[in-house]
């Protein structure tokens, strides 16, 4: 008959140890906690978070379509039916509020003396600060096309023909011709305006892109409008 095997004399030593090495590490742990507490509290500072950049606003558009010219009737230039222009806004904004302004025909003007960089003005409410974590803001712009009328000069190569451009910034600049204050701080879209009723014969259906080789061009980011528009 064989004997039943038996663990080797260092496995019983190792087992043997384990309970007093198990009590060992317990008796330091507790001598530690006994020694913070009669040395103090430990105390951790919370971490430091750095305030987040200020970012230009990014537009988005949302209605009228930007792609699709929008005709401006008779019964658009009633004051009582303003125009809305519907964007979204994804900016970080270090708790400045966001401008809107409305340009009508920007970075055209009349002439090489007129020192707007565009030809019709229109500011709309500023809007809440936010941050890119709040993800896409909806906005909305009003013109009203019976207070703000459009050019008729022929200017434009299609006397009809003009665009409404939307700016969004942190800071518009009255001696700056109310362009953002920083050119860098600034998005925009633009929509196409036919200044006639559709249903007309001579009305266009569309119109030709800005041509600045025709008329003479003007835009915020020119350095030259602090000098144009400081004392107007």
């Amino acid at each position: 008959m064989i004997a039943p095997s038996r663990p080797s004399l260092r496995r019983a030593a190792v087992l043997a140890a384990r309970p007093r090495c198990s009590a060992a590490l317990a008796r330091s742990f507790a001598a530690a906690a006994l020694a913070a507490s009669t040395t103090g509290c430990l105390v951790l500072e919370p971490p430091t978070y750095e305030h987040p950049e200020q970012t230009a606003p990014v537009l988005t558009a949302v209605f009228p379509p930007p792609h699709r010219p929008i005709h401006i009737t008779p019964d658009d230039k009633t004051n009582d039916k303003p125009k809305e222009f519907v964007a979204t806004v994804l900016s970080e904004d270090s708790g400045d509020p966001v401008q809107i302004a409305l340009y009508v025909d920007y970075g055209s003007r009349t002439s090489e003396d007129y020192p707007y960089p565009y030809r019709r003005f229109a500011e709309s409410p500023s809007f809440p600060a936010g941050t890119i974590a709040d993800g896409q803001r909806l906005i909305t712009a009003k013109l009203n096309f019976g207070l703000v009328t459009l050019p008729n000069d022929g200017a434009t190569p299609v006397r009809e023909c003009h665009t409404v451009t939307m700016v969004a910034t942190h800071a518009l600049n009255a001696n700056k011709c109310n362009c953002p204050d920083d050119p860098d701080d600034m998005g925009s879209l633009t929509w196409q305006i036919i200044d006639c009723d559709p249903s007309e014969p001579t009305c266009p259906e569309s119109c030709p892109p800005l041509d600045c080789e025709t008329i003479p061009c003007l835009f915020c980011d020119d350095p030259s409008l602090a000098d144009r528009c400081a004392n107007l």
